[in-house]
Protein backbone atom coordinates (compact mmCIF):
# COMPACT_ATOMS: atom_id res chain seq x y z
CA UNK A 1 0.00 0.00 0.00
CA UNK A 2 1.09 3.54 -0.94
CA UNK A 3 0.02 5.79 2.12
CA UNK A 4 0.26 9.53 2.62
CA UNK A 5 0.69 11.43 5.26
CA UNK A 6 -0.52 14.84 5.76
CA UNK A 7 -0.79 17.33 8.32
CA UNK A 8 -0.92 21.40 8.23
CA UNK A 9 0.70 21.97 11.54
CA UNK A 10 3.83 24.24 11.54
CA UNK A 11 5.44 22.20 14.77
CA UNK A 12 7.15 19.33 15.74
CA UNK A 13 6.04 17.82 18.87
CA UNK A 14 4.13 14.79 20.61
CA UNK A 15 2.19 14.07 17.06
CA UNK A 16 4.68 14.62 14.68
CA UNK A 17 7.03 11.83 16.28
CA UNK A 18 4.35 9.49 16.89
CA UNK A 19 3.56 10.40 12.54
CA UNK A 20 7.11 9.26 12.60
CA UNK A 21 7.29 6.67 14.17
CA UNK A 22 3.70 4.78 12.97
CA UNK A 23 5.30 5.66 9.24
CA UNK A 24 9.07 3.86 10.24
CA UNK A 25 6.71 0.72 11.90
CA UNK A 26 4.54 0.44 8.80
CA UNK A 27 7.12 -0.04 6.65
CA UNK A 28 7.67 -4.31 7.50
CA UNK A 29 3.92 -4.60 7.13
CA UNK A 30 4.43 -3.04 3.53
CA UNK A 31 3.46 0.22 3.81
CA UNK A 32 5.50 3.03 1.31
CA UNK A 33 4.41 6.10 3.79
CA UNK A 34 4.62 9.43 2.42
CA UNK A 35 4.49 12.74 4.08
CA UNK A 36 3.13 15.86 2.75
CA UNK A 37 3.38 19.20 5.02
CA UNK A 38 3.61 22.93 5.08
CA UNK A 39 7.27 24.32 3.99
CA UNK A 40 7.48 25.71 7.53
CA UNK A 41 11.19 26.30 8.77
CA UNK A 42 10.84 24.15 11.77
CA UNK A 43 9.71 20.97 9.46
CA UNK A 44 12.75 21.97 6.69
CA UNK A 45 14.98 21.94 10.01
CA UNK A 46 13.90 18.03 9.65
CA UNK A 47 13.81 17.46 6.20
CA UNK A 48 16.77 15.11 5.95
CA UNK A 49 15.74 13.22 9.50
CA UNK A 50 12.22 12.90 8.10
CA UNK A 51 13.33 11.35 4.66
CA UNK A 52 15.27 8.64 6.56
CA UNK A 53 12.11 7.20 7.88
CA UNK A 54 9.45 8.24 4.81
CA UNK A 55 9.41 7.36 1.26
CA UNK A 56 9.41 10.93 0.01
CA UNK A 57 9.08 14.18 1.81
CA UNK A 58 6.64 16.75 0.05
CA UNK A 59 6.95 20.34 1.20
CA UNK A 60 3.88 22.16 0.16
CA UNK A 61 4.29 26.05 -0.31
CA UNK A 62 2.12 27.37 2.72
CA UNK A 63 2.61 29.98 5.02
CA UNK A 64 0.03 28.76 7.68
CA UNK A 65 -2.48 26.52 8.48
CA UNK A 66 -5.38 29.15 6.85
CA UNK A 67 -3.13 29.27 3.71
CA UNK A 68 -5.60 28.12 0.64
CA UNK A 69 -2.64 26.84 -1.23
CA UNK A 70 -2.74 23.76 0.93
CA UNK A 71 -5.72 22.71 -1.16
CA UNK A 72 -4.38 23.10 -4.71
CA UNK A 73 -1.20 22.23 -3.73
CA UNK A 74 -2.28 18.90 -2.38
CA UNK A 75 -5.09 17.98 -4.81
CA UNK A 76 -2.11 18.41 -7.71
CA UNK A 77 0.22 15.89 -5.88
CA UNK A 78 -2.82 13.26 -5.10
CA UNK A 79 -3.85 13.70 -8.53
CA UNK A 80 -0.63 12.86 -10.33
CA UNK A 81 0.59 10.48 -7.59
CA UNK A 82 0.06 6.39 -7.14
CA UNK A 83 -1.74 6.67 -3.09
CA UNK A 84 -3.73 3.79 -1.73
CA UNK A 85 -5.10 6.05 0.98
CA UNK A 86 -4.40 9.77 2.31
CA UNK A 87 -3.67 9.24 6.35
CA UNK A 88 -4.76 12.87 7.96
CA UNK A 89 -3.15 13.50 10.96
CA UNK A 90 -5.29 16.15 12.60
CA UNK A 91 -2.87 17.87 15.67
CA UNK A 92 -5.99 20.37 16.90
CA UNK A 93 -9.32 18.64 15.55
CA UNK A 94 -9.73 22.41 13.47
CA UNK A 95 -6.63 21.71 11.50
CA UNK A 96 -6.18 19.96 8.23
CA UNK A 97 -9.56 20.54 6.70
CA UNK A 98 -8.48 21.80 2.92
CA UNK A 99 -7.49 18.13 2.78
CA UNK A 100 -10.31 16.39 3.42
CA UNK A 101 -11.83 18.42 0.28
CA UNK A 102 -8.82 17.91 -1.71
CA UNK A 103 -9.01 14.60 -1.11
CA UNK A 104 -12.56 13.50 -1.86
CA UNK A 105 -11.52 15.75 -5.31
CA UNK A 106 -8.74 13.03 -5.63
CA UNK A 107 -11.43 10.01 -4.70
CA UNK A 108 -9.20 9.30 -2.11
CA UNK A 109 -10.51 6.98 0.68
CA UNK A 110 -9.59 9.18 3.88
CA UNK A 111 -8.35 7.87 7.22
CA UNK A 112 -7.78 10.72 10.00
CA UNK A 113 -6.23 10.24 13.18
CA UNK A 114 -7.17 12.63 16.28
CA UNK A 115 -4.22 13.73 18.14
CA UNK A 116 -5.49 16.59 20.41
CA UNK A 117 -9.40 16.39 20.26
CA UNK A 118 -11.39 19.24 22.09
CA UNK A 119 -15.09 20.44 21.67
CA UNK A 120 -15.16 23.55 18.64
CA UNK A 121 -18.69 25.42 17.85
CA UNK A 122 -20.10 27.64 15.95
CA UNK A 123 -18.15 27.74 12.72
CA UNK A 124 -15.55 25.56 13.54
CA UNK A 125 -18.08 22.85 14.87
CA UNK A 126 -19.96 22.50 11.44
CA UNK A 127 -16.73 22.88 9.68
CA UNK A 128 -15.35 19.53 11.74
CA UNK A 129 -18.68 17.55 11.47
CA UNK A 130 -18.23 18.79 7.44
CA UNK A 131 -15.30 17.02 7.15
CA UNK A 132 -15.84 14.07 9.98
CA UNK A 133 -18.66 13.13 6.92
CA UNK A 134 -15.95 12.76 4.31
CA UNK A 135 -13.84 10.47 6.51
CA UNK A 136 -14.31 7.21 5.22
CA UNK A 137 -12.31 5.76 8.76
CA UNK A 138 -11.46 7.38 11.94
CA UNK A 139 -8.79 6.72 14.80
CA UNK A 140 -9.34 8.26 18.39
CA UNK A 141 -6.25 7.54 20.39
CA UNK A 142 -8.25 7.12 23.59
CA UNK A 143 -11.69 5.93 25.48
CA UNK A 144 -12.11 9.31 26.07
CA UNK A 145 -11.11 10.65 22.27
CA UNK A 146 -13.82 8.09 20.82
CA UNK A 147 -16.78 9.28 23.19
CA UNK A 148 -16.03 12.75 22.17
CA UNK A 149 -16.14 11.82 18.45
CA UNK A 150 -19.28 10.05 18.43
CA UNK A 151 -21.40 12.67 19.05
CA UNK A 152 -19.86 14.75 16.12
CA UNK A 153 -21.47 13.25 12.74
CA UNK A 154 -24.30 10.77 11.66
CA UNK A 155 -22.90 7.38 11.70
CA UNK A 156 -19.49 8.70 13.16
CA UNK A 157 -19.44 5.52 15.64
CA UNK A 158 -19.46 3.14 12.69
CA UNK A 159 -16.10 4.56 11.70
CA UNK A 160 -14.71 5.02 14.56
CA UNK A 161 -11.31 2.89 15.94
CA UNK A 162 -9.61 2.92 18.69
CA UNK A 163 -5.53 2.86 18.25
CA UNK A 164 -3.74 3.62 21.37
CA UNK A 165 -0.27 5.45 20.99
CA UNK A 166 2.84 3.37 21.28
CA UNK A 167 6.09 3.63 22.02
CA UNK A 168 10.11 2.21 21.41
CA UNK A 169 10.41 0.00 24.64
CA UNK A 170 13.99 -0.77 23.82
CA UNK A 171 14.98 3.09 24.03
CA UNK A 172 13.86 2.91 27.84
CA UNK A 173 14.69 -0.38 28.76
CA UNK A 174 17.70 -1.87 27.48
CA UNK A 175 20.99 -0.56 28.99
CA UNK A 176 19.91 3.25 29.22
CA UNK A 177 22.03 4.84 31.85
CA UNK A 178 21.12 7.92 34.02
CA UNK A 179 21.39 10.97 33.57
CA UNK A 180 23.44 13.29 35.59
CA UNK A 181 20.50 15.22 37.66
CA UNK A 182 21.43 18.07 40.41
CA UNK A 183 20.83 15.76 43.30
CA UNK A 184 23.00 13.30 45.41
CA UNK A 185 23.09 9.33 46.08
CA UNK A 186 20.49 8.54 48.01
CA UNK A 187 17.98 11.47 47.13
CA UNK A 188 14.05 10.81 45.82
CA UNK A 189 13.45 12.26 42.93
CA UNK A 190 9.44 13.19 41.81
CA UNK A 191 9.98 14.31 37.60
CA UNK A 192 7.47 16.00 35.56
CA UNK A 193 7.49 16.05 31.64
CA UNK A 194 5.75 18.51 29.97
CA UNK A 195 5.52 22.03 28.79
CA UNK A 196 5.27 24.73 31.23
CA UNK A 197 1.92 25.49 30.24
CA UNK A 198 -1.42 26.43 32.76
CA UNK A 199 -2.99 23.09 31.40
CA UNK A 200 -0.27 20.95 32.12
CA UNK A 201 -1.03 21.51 35.68
CA UNK A 202 2.90 22.03 37.33
CA UNK A 203 1.68 24.76 39.95
CA UNK A 204 -0.45 22.12 41.86
CA UNK A 205 2.12 19.74 41.53
CA UNK A 206 4.90 22.16 43.35
CA UNK A 207 2.05 22.53 45.74
CA UNK A 208 1.89 19.09 46.42
CA UNK A 209 5.60 19.31 46.57
CA UNK A 210 5.45 21.89 49.40
CA UNK A 211 3.36 19.96 51.45
CA UNK A 212 5.32 16.53 51.11
CA UNK A 213 8.78 18.35 52.06
CA UNK A 214 8.05 18.23 55.31
CA UNK A 215 7.19 14.62 55.68
CA UNK A 216 9.41 13.06 53.24
CA UNK A 217 13.58 13.81 53.77
CA UNK A 218 15.91 14.76 50.68
CA UNK A 219 12.47 15.07 48.39
CA UNK A 220 13.69 16.85 45.10
CA UNK A 221 10.63 17.59 42.21
CA UNK A 222 12.12 17.86 38.62
CA UNK A 223 10.42 19.80 36.22
CA UNK A 224 11.55 18.81 32.15
CA UNK A 225 10.08 21.42 29.63
CA UNK A 226 9.83 25.00 28.80
CA UNK A 227 6.82 27.40 28.04
CA UNK A 228 4.45 30.48 28.46
CA UNK A 229 4.57 29.51 32.37
CA UNK A 230 8.41 28.91 32.84
CA UNK A 231 8.89 32.80 34.13
CA UNK A 232 6.42 32.81 36.32
CA UNK A 233 6.69 29.55 37.64
CA UNK A 234 9.96 30.23 38.71
CA UNK A 235 8.93 33.85 40.08
CA UNK A 236 6.39 32.81 41.86
CA UNK A 237 8.20 29.18 43.29
CA UNK A 238 12.18 31.02 44.02
CA UNK A 239 11.98 30.46 47.18
CA UNK A 240 11.08 26.67 47.36
CA UNK A 241 14.19 24.46 47.92
CA UNK A 242 14.98 21.15 46.01
CA UNK A 243 13.00 22.47 42.89
CA UNK A 244 15.00 21.93 39.76
CA UNK A 245 13.87 23.45 36.30
CA UNK A 246 15.86 21.77 33.42
CA UNK A 247 14.30 23.16 30.55
CA UNK A 248 13.96 21.09 27.56
CA UNK A 249 15.71 17.69 27.17
CA UNK A 250 17.19 15.56 24.89
CA UNK A 251 17.93 12.38 27.29
CA UNK A 252 14.19 11.88 28.66
CA UNK A 253 15.10 8.26 29.15
CA UNK A 254 18.38 8.68 30.76
CA UNK A 255 16.29 11.53 33.30
CA UNK A 256 13.62 8.50 33.66
CA UNK A 257 15.94 6.12 34.85
CA UNK A 258 17.27 8.39 37.40
CA UNK A 259 13.83 9.35 38.55
CA UNK A 260 11.72 7.69 42.00
CA UNK A 261 8.31 8.92 40.50
CA UNK A 262 6.21 10.05 37.54
CA UNK A 263 3.51 12.40 37.67
CA UNK A 264 1.46 14.53 35.16
CA UNK A 265 -0.84 17.03 36.99
CA UNK A 266 -2.25 18.28 33.52
CA UNK A 267 -6.20 20.01 33.66
CA UNK A 268 -6.55 18.86 29.87
CA UNK A 269 -4.57 15.69 28.31
CA UNK A 270 -5.26 13.67 25.34
CA UNK A 271 -3.59 10.80 25.68
CA UNK A 272 -0.41 11.42 28.12
CA UNK A 273 2.49 9.87 25.62
CA UNK A 274 5.23 10.58 28.73
CA UNK A 275 3.30 8.13 30.85
CA UNK A 276 4.25 5.17 28.87
CA UNK A 277 7.84 6.41 28.68
CA UNK A 278 8.33 6.49 32.13
CA UNK A 279 5.99 3.22 32.90
CA UNK A 280 8.49 1.97 30.27
CA UNK A 281 11.65 2.89 32.73
CA UNK A 282 10.59 1.34 35.38
CA UNK A 283 8.38 3.76 37.13
CA UNK A 284 4.81 4.20 39.13
CA UNK A 285 2.77 7.18 37.88
CA UNK A 286 0.87 9.58 39.34
CA UNK A 287 -1.70 11.38 36.80
CA UNK A 288 -4.74 13.24 36.83
CA UNK A 289 -8.11 11.29 35.94
CA UNK A 290 -8.63 13.07 32.76
CA UNK A 291 -8.56 12.78 28.83
CA UNK A 292 -6.41 9.84 27.61
CA UNK A 293 -4.75 9.23 30.95
CA UNK A 294 -7.77 6.53 32.17
CA UNK A 295 -6.58 4.34 29.28
CA UNK A 296 -2.56 4.21 30.32
CA UNK A 297 -2.83 4.30 34.13
CA UNK A 298 -4.34 1.49 35.98
CA UNK A 299 -5.72 3.18 39.72
CA UNK A 300 -4.27 1.14 42.77
CA UNK A 301 -2.11 -1.33 40.05
CA UNK A 302 0.27 0.60 38.00
CA UNK A 303 -0.10 3.91 39.53
CA UNK A 304 -3.00 6.32 40.94
CA UNK A 305 -5.49 8.88 39.68
CA UNK A 306 -6.29 11.95 41.28
CA UNK A 307 -8.70 14.48 40.44
CA UNK A 308 -7.53 17.35 38.24
CA UNK A 309 -6.11 20.70 39.76
CA UNK A 310 -6.36 18.99 43.48
CA UNK A 311 -2.57 19.64 45.04
CA UNK A 312 -4.15 17.74 48.33
CA UNK A 313 -4.90 14.54 46.36
CA UNK A 314 -1.82 14.55 44.32
CA UNK A 315 0.05 14.93 47.93
CA UNK A 316 -1.96 11.87 49.18
CA UNK A 317 -1.11 9.82 45.97
CA UNK A 318 2.74 11.04 45.83
CA UNK A 319 3.19 10.24 49.58
CA UNK A 320 1.28 6.89 49.68
CA UNK A 321 3.89 5.41 47.09
CA UNK A 322 7.09 7.39 48.27
CA UNK A 323 6.20 5.63 51.69
CA UNK A 324 5.28 2.36 51.07
CA UNK A 325 8.78 0.87 49.09
CA UNK A 326 6.57 -2.60 48.56
CA UNK A 327 3.63 -1.62 46.63
CA UNK A 328 5.56 1.34 44.82
CA UNK A 329 7.98 -1.85 43.37
CA UNK A 330 4.38 -3.76 42.77
CA UNK A 331 3.26 -0.57 40.98
CA UNK A 332 6.18 -0.71 38.85
CA UNK A 333 6.52 -4.12 37.65
CA UNK A 334 2.61 -3.77 36.76
CA UNK A 335 3.27 -0.83 35.04
CA UNK A 336 6.25 -2.13 32.76
CA UNK A 337 4.02 -5.43 31.88
CA UNK A 338 1.20 -3.11 31.03
CA UNK A 339 3.49 -0.68 28.95
CA UNK A 340 5.08 -4.21 26.75
CA UNK A 341 1.29 -5.70 26.57
CA UNK A 342 -0.75 -2.68 25.27
CA UNK A 343 1.22 0.27 24.14
CA UNK A 344 3.86 -0.75 21.88
CA UNK A 345 5.03 1.20 18.39
CA UNK A 346 4.62 -2.42 16.58
CA UNK A 347 1.13 -2.88 18.23
CA UNK A 348 -0.18 0.35 17.22
CA UNK A 349 1.76 -0.46 13.35
CA UNK A 350 -0.28 -3.16 12.80
CA UNK A 351 -4.04 -1.86 14.70
CA UNK A 352 -3.39 0.80 12.06
CA UNK A 353 -2.62 -1.22 9.04
CA UNK A 354 -6.27 -3.34 10.08
CA UNK A 355 -7.75 -0.16 9.78
CA UNK A 356 -6.11 0.67 6.12
CA UNK A 357 -7.69 -2.80 5.14
CA UNK A 358 -11.22 -1.86 6.29
CA UNK A 359 -11.10 1.25 4.40
CA UNK A 360 -9.42 -0.62 1.28
CA UNK A 361 -12.19 -3.27 1.95
CA UNK A 362 -14.90 -0.99 2.00
CA UNK A 363 -15.49 -2.07 5.85
CA UNK A 364 -17.82 0.69 6.99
Amino acid sequence: MNILFYTDTPNYGGAEKQMEMLAKHLKPLGCNVSLACGAYSTLKRKKDELKKVYQEVFSLPTLHKHDPRHYTALKKLLKNGSFNLIHIHLWNPGSCRYAFWAAKQANLPIITTEHDPFELTGVKGAIKRRCLAKTDQIIAISMDNYRHLAQLGENAEKRLNIVHNGIELDRYMDNVDKASLPVQNGDLVITCIAELHERKGQKYLIEAFKKLQAQIPRLHLVLVGKGPNETELKKRYSDVTNLHFLGWRDDIPQILKASDLFVLPSLREAFGLVLLEAMASGLACVATDNGGTTDIIVDGETGYLVPPGSSERLADAIGKILRNPNMKADMERAGLERVQKEFTAEGMARKTYEVYLKCRQGLY
